[in-house]
């Protein structure tokens, strides 16, 4: 079976495994990976291994891209300081700690490949963050600091990966050279971002064919993220920078065609990219099993158990040091100004430290090297130390981490301000409502010698006062009722009018049958009741 074969197949066990699923509260990725692993077991399967090179250089910047261009930078710049500490801090102490570990278990794992493998499981995965993350009723806060986080750790650890690489080539080491680069390359990368995006916005802007801009902006990822490689970085760091500018910038002056467009064909693109990466983790399994059956089972129990365990208990001991411990040592000036969150904010952040298929990937990019002792091929070891971890996280705090959050009480938290986010949102409905009829009273002034202008400024008026009195009463209801169900008031909102979309598409439908219209007609008409239709509710994504 070739290529395109087996990834038609895998695409259609993706289908199926989402619409059997589709009311399942565990993430589809989990349950993916899984479905990988069981299908991994079946001889007759095809033998599928992940590719590094497309993960690497083809899904990692269209996923780093879509997720930073869709973020709020305002939320983003709130917890800076987190995001900082977990981004760099924590992937370096990882990195560091791990090392250190595998180097104790295994003295003939030398340092370089020791800091390999630490650079290679230190950064939690975005794709696997946020999956999981949406599925569950967590607070802005956490939310955005773990978004935050997934956006730029790959870059620190992908270059930290670099270093240690080459280390194991050449077989030397100079901190200070490594240190300058890393810093070059931050910099010159956010520089480079801030610049492209700045370039790409202002040249889209002025893209007004829908279809062309889609591809414009399809391209803008591999524009910030090739060039930054080719010239020595990581390409991570210009590509989130790129996208947060497209996102914050200029997004809301794009078209309403093209804002239309991005919001089906991103969040399409995106979510079919993150299903064949966690379907293709579980896949690898018998490859990587394969490949390390001459190491004794007793040491790989070791060797995995001890990976799996100090990247989790790491994680929470750099987390909770940052919280509780350093602002008192260093920040004592910033005390007044700093909120302590309560325990359960950073147990839940330090608990989803899910790794996935960037560190799987970057593990399968490590070039064949020399074996070690009894003839271990490293490599392979290191394969198969970051699929422990990966699966370990994954099945463990991915499946777990739901029901701690209930657990915690930090649910109640998420629903309340999912509470407060929709009583805001109401709010500005009503504003600009009121902003819409303070506009059509003054116009109807202007146009009173225009019987026909006249008559219909007069409908609009009376149309939009119905809509703030139906937002009055609504945001009243919302004062005196908690919890609140924000998924039947929507279907009572949007039912009168998606009642009458499907009468006129039935209507439409009809007319064509019996050939009263052609099918240029019938297309122009049914795109516009979708364009009617899909403002019944929606969100964007402005890619």
């Amino acid at each position: 079976m070739g290529q395109l074969e087996i990834y038609i197949l895998l695409f259609g066990v993706i289908i199926l495994i989402g619409q059997i699923f589709n009311k399942s509260p565990v993430p589809t990725s989990l349950l993916l990976v899984i479905t990988g692993m069981v299908l991994s077991l079946i001889p007759q399967f095809p033998l599928v291994t992940l590719n590094p090179d497309l993960v690497l250089n083809i899904f990692l910047p269209v996923l780093v891209y879509h997720i930073s261009s869709s973020s709020s930078w305002k939320d983003f710049k709130k917890n800076i300081r987190p995001i900082i500490q977990l981004s760099f801090g924590h992937v370096i102490f990882i990195t560091v700690l791990v090392a250190t570990v595998m180097h104790y278990l295994s003295p003939e794992l030398s340092w370089p490949l020791a800091f390999v493998l630490g650079a290679v499981l230190a950064p939690p995965d975005d794709v696997a963050i946020v999956t999981i993350a949406e599925k569950v009723h967590l607070p802005e806060t956490i939310f955005s600091i773990l978004e935050g986080e997934a956006l730029l750790n790959d870059a620190t650890a992908l270059i930290l990966f670099r270093f240690a690489l080459i280390a194991v080539v050449t077989n030397s080491f100079s901190p200070l050279h490594a240190a300058s680069a890393f810093l070059f390359v931050v910099i010159g990368e956010s520089l480079y971002g801030y610049i492209l995006g700045t370039v790409l916005g202002e040249i889209r802007l002025r893209i007004q064919n829908p279809t062309l801009h889609m591809m414009a902006s399809i391209l803008t990822p591999f524009l910030a993220y090739i060039p930054a490689v080719k010239l020595g970085g990581c390409g991570v760091l210009a590509t989130a920078v790129t996208g947060f500018m497209i996102g914050h910038r200029y997004s809301m002056r794009f078209t309403p065609e093209f804002r239309l467009l991005s919001h089906a064909i991103w969040p399409t693109l995106s979510f079919a990219i993150q299903c064949i990466l966690f379907l293709l983790i579980g896949l690898d399994m018998r490859s990587i099993l394969t490949s390390i059956s001459s190491i004794p089972t007793g040491l790989l129990i070791i060797y995995g158990s001890a990976a799996v365990a100090t990247v989790i208990i790491g994680r929470f001991i750099w987390v909770f040091t940052m919280v509780y411990l350093v602002p008192k040592t260093y920040f004592s000036s910033r005390r007044k100004s700093d909120t302590t969150p309560p325990w359960r904010f950073p147990f839940v952040v330090s608990w989803a430290g899910v790794r996935g298929s960037i560190s799987l990937a970057a593990a399968l990019a490590v070039p064949t090297l020399p074996a070690i002792a009894s003839g271990i091929n490293p490599r392979n070891l290191l394969v198969f130390l970051v699929f422990c971890v990966i699966i370990a996280t994954l099945i463990i705090q991915g499946l777990s981490l739901p029901l701690i959050i209930r657990i915690l009480g930090v649910h109640k938290f998420g629903l309340i301000e999912k509470y407060n986010a929709h009583v805001a949102e109401l709010d500005a409905r009503k504003k600009m409502v009121s902003a819409v009829l303070h506009w059509l009273f003054e116009y109807k002034k202007e146009v009173k010698n225009n019987p026909k202008l006249y008559g219909e400024v007069k409908q609009h008026i009376s149309e939009y006062k119905l809509i703030r009195t139906h937002l009055n009463e609504r945001i009243t209801l919302h004062e005196l009722k908690s919890p609140h169900d924000e998924k039947a008031e929507a279907l009572e909102e949007v039912f009168l009018t998606s009642q009458i979309i499907e009468i006129e598409r039935a209507e439409l439908l009809r007319l064509w049958r019996s050939d009263k219209i052609n099918l240029s007609v019938r297309n122009k008409l049914l795109e516009k009741l979708d364009h009617r239709a899909k403002g019944f509710p929606m969100s964007f994504s402005l890619s």
